[in-house]
């Protein structure tokens, strides 16, 4: 199987409150309502859309905002460069 999650608009940074970011800011997306239901901190994403994948699953994700880089807070960054092995 296989998942899509694309996200179009505006993202942010807030400080880091469990000492896992280097930067000391987790990366958020700011929806509609974030004025009054917040924003969607990274480390959330990550429990909401990743964590829960069954094996074999595969999610492709598409975050067109700022600050997304991490915005799944993956353990890992794809480098284009690197040799496959």
């Amino acid at each position: 199987d296989s998942l899509l999650f694309f996200y179009s608009g505006h993202g942010s940074q807030q400080a880091n409150w469990n000492d896992r970011e280097k930067d000391g800011f987790d990366e958020t997306l700011v929806p509609v309502d974030a004025q009054t239901c917040g924003q969607l901190v990274d480390d959330e994403i990550n429990e909401i859309l990743v964590q829960p994948l069954p094996a074999g699953v595969r999610l492709t994700c598409f975050l067109d905002s700022c600050h997304s880089g991490s915005g799944l807070d993956l353990p890992y960054r794809w480098n284009p460069y690197m040799e496959e092995g």
